[in-house]
Protein backbone atom coordinates (compact mmCIF):
# COMPACT_ATOMS: atom_id res chain seq x y z
CA UNK A 1 0.00 0.00 0.00
CA UNK A 2 1.55 3.42 -0.92
CA UNK A 3 3.14 5.39 1.29
CA UNK A 4 4.67 8.76 0.16
CA UNK A 5 7.59 8.78 2.86
CA UNK A 6 9.10 5.47 2.18
CA UNK A 7 10.76 7.83 -1.05
CA UNK A 8 11.52 10.65 1.00
CA UNK A 9 15.05 8.89 2.91
CA UNK A 10 13.86 10.90 6.37
CA UNK A 11 17.03 9.57 8.08
CA UNK A 12 18.76 12.56 6.29
CA UNK A 13 18.39 15.90 7.71
CA UNK A 14 19.68 19.22 6.72
CA UNK A 15 21.03 22.52 9.11
CA UNK A 16 21.08 26.20 7.81
CA UNK A 17 21.83 29.02 9.10
CA UNK A 18 20.32 32.62 8.40
CA UNK A 19 22.50 35.65 9.37
CA UNK A 20 20.96 39.02 9.21
CA UNK A 21 21.80 41.11 6.47
CA UNK A 22 21.69 44.49 8.55
CA UNK A 23 22.48 45.22 11.97
CA UNK A 24 18.37 46.11 13.01
CA UNK A 25 16.82 44.80 15.64
CA UNK A 26 13.83 41.93 14.54
CA UNK A 27 10.72 41.61 16.43
CA UNK A 28 9.05 38.74 18.15
CA UNK A 29 6.42 38.75 15.19
CA UNK A 30 8.93 39.41 12.46
CA UNK A 31 10.96 36.56 13.11
CA UNK A 32 8.04 34.18 13.44
CA UNK A 33 6.16 36.08 10.98
CA UNK A 34 9.76 34.81 8.73
CA UNK A 35 9.82 30.67 10.06
CA UNK A 36 5.98 30.49 9.10
CA UNK A 37 6.71 31.74 5.83
CA UNK A 38 9.13 29.44 5.29
CA UNK A 39 7.70 26.45 6.85
CA UNK A 40 4.68 27.15 4.51
CA UNK A 41 6.96 26.36 1.48
CA UNK A 42 8.95 24.02 3.03
CA UNK A 43 5.54 21.84 3.46
CA UNK A 44 4.38 22.64 -0.02
CA UNK A 45 7.62 21.44 -1.39
CA UNK A 46 6.99 18.08 0.41
CA UNK A 47 3.34 17.84 -0.49
CA UNK A 48 4.39 18.42 -4.42
CA UNK A 49 7.40 16.09 -3.82
CA UNK A 50 4.56 13.47 -2.13
CA UNK A 51 1.97 14.22 -4.88
CA UNK A 52 4.86 12.93 -7.77
CA UNK A 53 5.42 10.04 -5.81
CA UNK A 54 1.95 8.90 -5.39
CA UNK A 55 1.45 9.25 -9.32
CA UNK A 56 4.74 7.93 -10.18
CA UNK A 57 3.65 4.47 -7.92
CA UNK A 58 0.59 4.00 -9.33
CA UNK A 59 -1.90 6.36 -7.15
CA UNK A 60 -4.54 7.81 -9.87
CA UNK A 61 -4.75 11.70 -10.00
CA UNK A 62 -8.30 10.90 -10.22
CA UNK A 63 -7.72 9.67 -6.34
CA UNK A 64 -5.77 12.76 -4.60
CA UNK A 65 -8.16 15.57 -2.85
CA UNK A 66 -6.90 18.72 -1.77
CA UNK A 67 -9.70 20.40 0.41
CA UNK A 68 -10.86 24.09 -0.04
CA UNK A 69 -9.60 25.02 3.70
CA UNK A 70 -6.59 25.21 5.30
CA UNK A 71 -5.75 22.94 8.08
CA UNK A 72 -6.51 24.91 11.92
CA UNK A 73 -3.72 26.27 12.92
CA UNK A 74 -1.76 24.88 16.38
CA UNK A 75 -3.97 22.24 15.83
CA UNK A 76 -2.44 18.30 15.82
CA UNK A 77 -3.48 15.35 14.44
CA UNK A 78 -1.16 13.22 15.80
CA UNK A 79 -2.69 9.84 14.40
CA UNK A 80 -3.50 10.98 10.70
CA UNK A 81 -1.27 8.72 8.48
CA UNK A 82 -3.53 5.79 7.36
CA UNK A 83 -7.27 6.23 7.50
CA UNK A 84 -10.10 4.57 7.34
CA UNK A 85 -12.64 6.34 4.64
CA UNK A 86 -15.30 7.00 7.00
CA UNK A 87 -13.20 7.62 9.60
CA UNK A 88 -11.52 10.00 6.80
CA UNK A 89 -14.87 11.81 6.12
CA UNK A 90 -16.01 12.15 9.58
CA UNK A 91 -12.81 14.18 10.91
CA UNK A 92 -12.56 15.92 7.74
CA UNK A 93 -15.91 17.19 7.32
CA UNK A 94 -15.09 20.58 9.38
CA UNK A 95 -11.81 21.33 7.13
CA UNK A 96 -13.64 21.74 3.84
CA UNK A 97 -14.76 20.30 0.33
CA UNK A 98 -12.37 17.83 -1.17
CA UNK A 99 -11.45 18.80 -4.68
CA UNK A 100 -9.84 16.17 -6.99
CA UNK A 101 -6.62 16.42 -9.27
CA UNK A 102 -7.78 15.29 -11.92
CA UNK A 103 -11.77 15.81 -12.69
CA UNK A 104 -14.04 13.52 -13.46
CA UNK A 105 -17.47 11.74 -13.21
CA UNK A 106 -17.62 10.10 -10.00
CA UNK A 107 -14.98 11.82 -8.19
CA UNK A 108 -16.86 14.99 -7.32
CA UNK A 109 -19.33 12.49 -5.10
CA UNK A 110 -17.69 13.28 -1.89
CA UNK A 111 -17.76 17.37 -2.43
CA UNK A 112 -20.90 17.07 -3.54
CA UNK A 113 -22.07 14.68 -0.64
CA UNK A 114 -20.51 17.23 1.92
CA UNK A 115 -22.46 20.32 0.24
CA UNK A 116 -25.67 18.53 0.51
CA UNK A 117 -24.78 17.50 4.69
CA UNK A 118 -23.69 21.36 4.94
CA UNK A 119 -26.72 22.84 3.18
CA UNK A 120 -29.54 20.72 5.02
CA UNK A 121 -27.55 20.60 8.44
CA UNK A 122 -27.90 24.89 7.50
CA UNK A 123 -31.75 24.79 7.08
CA UNK A 124 -32.33 22.97 10.01
CA UNK A 125 -30.29 25.22 12.15
CA UNK A 126 -31.66 28.39 10.76
CA UNK A 127 -35.55 26.73 11.35
CA UNK A 128 -34.41 26.08 15.06
CA UNK A 129 -33.97 22.07 14.96
CA UNK A 130 -30.91 21.09 16.16
CA UNK A 131 -28.73 19.70 12.90
CA UNK A 132 -27.63 16.28 12.09
CA UNK A 133 -24.72 14.88 13.76
CA UNK A 134 -21.42 13.58 12.75
CA UNK A 135 -22.77 10.07 13.29
CA UNK A 136 -25.75 10.81 10.94
CA UNK A 137 -22.99 12.05 8.36
CA UNK A 138 -20.70 8.35 8.68
CA UNK A 139 -24.49 6.42 8.34
CA UNK A 140 -25.17 8.48 4.87
CA UNK A 141 -21.57 7.90 3.61
CA UNK A 142 -22.12 4.39 4.14
CA UNK A 143 -25.64 4.58 1.46
CA UNK A 144 -23.24 6.97 -0.40
CA UNK A 145 -20.30 4.17 -1.19
CA UNK A 146 -23.15 1.58 -1.68
CA UNK A 147 -25.72 2.89 -3.80
CA UNK A 148 -24.54 5.93 -5.32
CA UNK A 149 -25.08 9.83 -4.45
CA UNK A 150 -28.60 9.97 -5.06
CA UNK A 151 -29.96 7.51 -2.46
CA UNK A 152 -27.31 9.34 -0.24
CA UNK A 153 -29.58 12.26 -0.82
CA UNK A 154 -32.84 10.92 -0.44
CA UNK A 155 -31.07 9.35 2.74
CA UNK A 156 -30.03 12.90 4.48
CA UNK A 157 -33.58 14.40 3.46
CA UNK A 158 -35.28 11.89 5.41
CA UNK A 159 -32.97 12.01 8.07
CA UNK A 160 -33.44 15.69 8.36
CA UNK A 161 -37.54 15.12 8.01
CA UNK A 162 -37.07 12.60 11.39
CA UNK A 163 -34.93 15.02 13.09
CA UNK A 164 -37.44 17.99 12.40
CA UNK A 165 -40.42 15.95 13.78
CA UNK A 166 -38.53 15.01 16.84
CA UNK A 167 -37.98 18.61 17.34
CA UNK A 168 -42.15 19.46 16.52
CA UNK A 169 -43.21 16.97 18.94
CA UNK A 170 -40.59 17.84 21.80
CA UNK A 171 -42.01 21.67 21.64
CA UNK A 172 -45.48 20.76 21.72
CA UNK A 173 -44.45 19.08 24.77
CA UNK A 174 -43.26 21.48 26.40
CA UNK A 175 -46.45 23.19 25.54
CA UNK A 176 -44.64 25.77 22.47
CA UNK A 177 -45.92 25.83 19.08
CA UNK A 178 -43.78 25.23 16.46
CA UNK A 179 -43.96 25.53 12.53
CA UNK A 180 -43.94 22.05 10.78
CA UNK A 181 -41.20 21.49 8.39
CA UNK A 182 -42.29 19.05 5.60
CA UNK A 183 -40.09 17.05 3.11
CA UNK A 184 -40.78 19.11 0.48
CA UNK A 185 -39.32 22.25 2.71
CA UNK A 186 -36.39 19.94 3.32
CA UNK A 187 -35.88 19.27 -0.56
CA UNK A 188 -37.07 22.80 -1.62
CA UNK A 189 -33.69 24.21 0.59
CA UNK A 190 -32.04 22.20 -2.08
CA UNK A 191 -32.56 23.98 -5.04
CA UNK A 192 -29.38 25.59 -5.64
CA UNK A 193 -27.23 22.74 -4.54
CA UNK A 194 -29.45 20.25 -7.54
CA UNK A 195 -28.58 22.99 -9.86
CA UNK A 196 -24.72 23.75 -9.37
CA UNK A 197 -24.61 19.58 -9.15
CA UNK A 198 -26.49 19.43 -12.34
CA UNK A 199 -24.04 21.87 -14.02
CA UNK A 200 -21.06 20.33 -12.25
CA UNK A 201 -21.88 16.91 -13.72
CA UNK A 202 -22.45 18.32 -17.03
CA UNK A 203 -19.07 19.93 -17.04
CA UNK A 204 -17.02 16.63 -15.92
CA UNK A 205 -19.03 14.66 -18.60
CA UNK A 206 -17.52 17.24 -21.11
CA UNK A 207 -13.85 16.96 -20.01
CA UNK A 208 -14.04 13.21 -19.85
CA UNK A 209 -14.60 13.67 -23.83
CA UNK A 210 -11.48 15.84 -24.01
CA UNK A 211 -7.32 14.95 -23.90
CA UNK A 212 -4.66 16.86 -22.76
CA UNK A 213 -4.14 19.49 -25.62
CA UNK A 214 -8.04 19.66 -26.09
CA UNK A 215 -7.60 21.19 -21.97
CA UNK A 216 -4.23 22.78 -22.56
CA UNK A 217 -6.34 25.28 -25.13
CA UNK A 218 -9.49 25.37 -23.43
CA UNK A 219 -7.43 27.00 -20.17
CA UNK A 220 -5.86 29.44 -22.79
CA UNK A 221 -9.21 30.47 -24.53
CA UNK A 222 -11.66 33.46 -23.20
CA UNK A 223 -15.06 31.97 -23.70
CA UNK A 224 -17.84 31.87 -20.59
CA UNK A 225 -17.41 27.73 -21.54
CA UNK A 226 -13.92 27.67 -21.69
CA UNK A 227 -14.16 29.49 -18.29
CA UNK A 228 -15.59 27.68 -16.81
CA UNK A 229 -14.63 23.83 -17.33
CA UNK A 230 -10.73 25.75 -16.87
CA UNK A 231 -12.03 26.46 -13.31
CA UNK A 232 -13.08 22.99 -13.19
CA UNK A 233 -9.33 21.46 -14.55
CA UNK A 234 -7.24 24.07 -12.46
CA UNK A 235 -9.63 24.22 -9.09
CA UNK A 236 -6.82 21.67 -7.59
CA UNK A 237 -3.92 23.91 -7.80
CA UNK A 238 -5.81 26.96 -7.61
CA UNK A 239 -6.84 26.03 -3.85
CA UNK A 240 -2.74 24.64 -3.89
CA UNK A 241 -1.54 27.94 -4.36
CA UNK A 242 -3.87 29.99 -2.28
CA UNK A 243 -3.97 27.90 0.76
CA UNK A 244 -1.70 28.05 3.83
CA UNK A 245 -1.42 24.51 5.20
CA UNK A 246 -3.35 22.83 2.36
CA UNK A 247 -4.53 19.08 3.28
CA UNK A 248 -3.80 16.39 0.45
CA UNK A 249 -5.32 12.98 0.49
CA UNK A 250 -4.73 9.94 -1.53
CA UNK A 251 -7.17 6.86 -2.01
CA UNK A 252 -4.79 3.69 -1.77
CA UNK A 253 -7.51 1.23 -1.54
CA UNK A 254 -11.25 1.27 -2.01
CA UNK A 255 -11.41 1.50 2.04
CA UNK A 256 -8.67 3.75 3.07
CA UNK A 257 -7.01 7.36 2.59
CA UNK A 258 -3.21 7.88 3.14
CA UNK A 259 -2.38 11.97 4.67
CA UNK A 260 0.23 13.07 2.16
CA UNK A 261 3.07 15.03 3.54
CA UNK A 262 2.07 13.91 6.90
CA UNK A 263 4.43 16.18 8.77
CA UNK A 264 2.61 19.28 8.70
CA UNK A 265 0.02 17.63 11.15
CA UNK A 266 1.61 14.52 12.69
CA UNK A 267 4.82 15.35 15.11
CA UNK A 268 5.67 11.53 15.05
CA UNK A 269 7.21 12.35 11.75
CA UNK A 270 10.73 13.74 11.56
CA UNK A 271 10.62 15.34 8.21
CA UNK A 272 9.10 18.57 9.57
CA UNK A 273 11.00 21.86 10.18
CA UNK A 274 12.38 22.93 13.31
CA UNK A 275 13.96 25.61 14.86
CA UNK A 276 17.05 24.64 16.62
CA UNK A 277 18.66 28.29 17.65
CA UNK A 278 18.13 31.25 17.76
CA UNK A 279 20.28 34.46 19.17
CA UNK A 280 19.22 38.17 18.65
CA UNK A 281 22.67 39.02 19.80
CA UNK A 282 24.09 41.47 17.13
CA UNK A 283 23.87 40.59 13.73
CA UNK A 284 20.91 38.19 14.17
CA UNK A 285 21.33 34.03 13.50
CA UNK A 286 18.99 31.62 13.33
CA UNK A 287 19.71 27.77 13.01
CA UNK A 288 16.60 25.68 11.05
CA UNK A 289 16.59 22.01 10.43
CA UNK A 290 14.43 19.91 8.28
CA UNK A 291 13.95 17.21 5.79
CA UNK A 292 15.31 16.92 2.46
CA UNK A 293 12.29 19.49 1.00
CA UNK A 294 14.65 22.12 2.57
CA UNK A 295 17.00 21.04 -0.67
CA UNK A 296 13.90 22.57 -2.63
CA UNK A 297 13.21 25.48 -0.64
CA UNK A 298 16.20 27.22 -0.51
CA UNK A 299 17.03 27.15 -4.33
CA UNK A 300 19.81 24.32 -4.12
CA UNK A 301 18.84 23.14 -7.30
CA UNK A 302 19.36 26.01 -9.34
CA UNK A 303 22.38 26.81 -7.31
CA UNK A 304 24.01 23.67 -7.56
CA UNK A 305 24.06 24.60 -11.44
CA UNK A 306 25.89 27.99 -10.62
CA UNK A 307 28.06 26.06 -8.52
CA UNK A 308 28.96 23.52 -11.03
CA UNK A 309 30.25 25.95 -13.37
CA UNK A 310 31.85 28.07 -10.67
CA UNK A 311 33.53 24.04 -9.92
CA UNK A 312 34.68 23.37 -13.52
CA UNK A 313 35.69 27.10 -13.62
CA UNK A 314 38.22 26.38 -10.58
CA UNK A 315 39.33 23.38 -12.31
CA UNK A 316 40.25 24.98 -15.17
CA UNK A 317 42.30 27.82 -13.80
CA UNK A 318 44.15 25.19 -11.33
CA UNK A 319 45.41 23.71 -14.79
CA UNK A 320 46.46 26.61 -16.04
CA UNK A 321 47.72 28.27 -12.74
CA UNK A 322 50.40 24.85 -12.92
CA UNK A 323 51.35 26.08 -16.16
CA UNK A 324 51.59 30.25 -15.08
CA UNK A 325 53.04 31.89 -12.02
CA UNK A 326 50.99 34.81 -12.15
CA UNK A 327 47.59 32.37 -11.88
CA UNK A 328 48.74 30.99 -8.83
CA UNK A 329 49.40 34.41 -7.18
CA UNK A 330 45.95 35.45 -8.04
CA UNK A 331 44.53 32.09 -6.56
CA UNK A 332 46.01 33.16 -3.16
CA UNK A 333 44.40 36.42 -3.63
CA UNK A 334 40.90 34.61 -3.49
CA UNK A 335 41.62 33.49 0.31
CA UNK A 336 38.65 32.90 2.45
CA UNK A 337 36.46 33.98 -0.66
CA UNK A 338 37.74 31.14 -2.42
CA UNK A 339 37.97 28.30 0.50
CA UNK A 340 34.11 29.16 1.25
CA UNK A 341 33.30 28.67 -2.78
CA UNK A 342 34.86 25.11 -2.29
CA UNK A 343 33.50 24.52 0.80
CA UNK A 344 29.85 25.18 -0.59
CA UNK A 345 30.70 23.06 -3.51
CA UNK A 346 31.56 20.31 -1.30
CA UNK A 347 28.18 20.57 0.43
CA UNK A 348 26.33 20.75 -2.97
CA UNK A 349 27.55 17.81 -4.18
CA UNK A 350 26.59 15.46 -1.07
CA UNK A 351 22.70 17.40 -0.91
CA UNK A 352 22.98 15.89 -4.68
CA UNK A 353 23.65 12.32 -3.73
CA UNK A 354 21.62 12.31 -0.93
CA UNK A 355 18.35 13.48 -3.12
CA UNK A 356 19.21 10.92 -5.39
CA UNK A 357 16.53 8.44 -5.52
CA UNK A 358 14.23 10.32 -3.41
CA UNK A 359 10.80 11.89 -4.27
CA UNK A 360 12.44 15.14 -4.69
CA UNK A 361 13.40 14.14 -8.95
CA UNK A 362 10.29 12.19 -9.41
CA UNK A 363 8.31 15.28 -11.45
CA UNK A 364 11.49 14.52 -14.02
CA UNK A 365 9.69 10.93 -14.38
CA UNK A 366 5.77 11.49 -14.48
CA UNK A 367 4.59 10.98 -18.33
CA UNK A 368 3.62 14.62 -20.65
CA UNK A 369 0.35 15.52 -19.65
CA UNK A 370 -1.77 18.94 -18.20
CA UNK A 371 -1.61 17.57 -14.87
CA UNK A 372 2.38 17.00 -14.80
CA UNK A 373 2.37 21.10 -16.46
CA UNK A 374 0.35 22.14 -13.77
CA UNK A 375 2.87 20.54 -11.28
CA UNK A 376 5.67 21.67 -12.83
CA UNK A 377 3.78 25.81 -12.49
CA UNK A 378 2.88 24.77 -9.05
CA UNK A 379 7.03 24.10 -8.51
CA UNK A 380 7.90 26.83 -10.06
CA UNK A 381 5.48 29.40 -8.03
CA UNK A 382 6.66 28.11 -4.65
CA UNK A 383 10.41 28.45 -5.87
CA UNK A 384 9.54 31.95 -6.28
CA UNK A 385 7.57 32.08 -2.97
CA UNK A 386 10.48 30.70 -0.98
CA UNK A 387 13.12 33.22 -2.93
CA UNK A 388 11.01 36.12 -1.78
CA UNK A 389 10.95 34.70 2.14
CA UNK A 390 14.31 34.25 2.14
CA UNK A 391 14.67 38.08 1.47
CA UNK A 392 11.80 39.55 3.41
CA UNK A 393 12.96 40.15 6.68
CA UNK A 394 17.14 40.97 5.66
CA UNK A 395 18.15 37.72 6.05
CA UNK A 396 20.73 35.84 4.16
CA UNK A 397 21.66 32.33 4.09
CA UNK A 398 25.26 31.08 5.31
CA UNK A 399 25.59 28.23 2.68
CA UNK A 400 28.94 27.08 3.73
CA UNK A 401 27.79 26.45 7.13
CA UNK A 402 25.17 24.09 5.81
CA UNK A 403 25.21 20.67 7.81
CA UNK A 404 23.39 17.23 6.11
CA UNK A 405 22.79 15.22 9.48
CA UNK A 406 22.31 11.24 8.85
CA UNK A 407 20.15 10.38 11.83
CA UNK A 408 20.19 6.83 11.09
CA UNK A 409 24.05 6.81 11.36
Amino acid sequence: MFDDYDYKNSGIRICLKFVQQHDEPMYPWEIAGFLNKLNTSYYKFELLNSICSAIKNGVSPSDIFIFDHSLPLYRRYANLNLVEDSTAVKNFYDIGLPVPLAPEPGNYDLNLFYQLFKTINSFLYRNHVRPLTKDSLVEAFEVLTTDGLGEAEDFVVSLAEGRAKKSREAAAKRGDKKEPLTREDIVSCLRKYYIKKEQLLSDLIFIKSTDDEAQRELIDESSRHSKRISSVLLAFFKNFDAITRPLVIAKVSDTKFRILGRSLVNKKEQTGLELKEISRNSPLKAIIEGGLSLYQTIGQERRAETLHKIDEKIKLEELEAAKINREIAEERLRGEKLKNTLSEIEISNKLERVVQGTDINFSEKLQDSLIRDRINKAYEIEKNNSARVLISQGLDLDRSATRIIDTSA
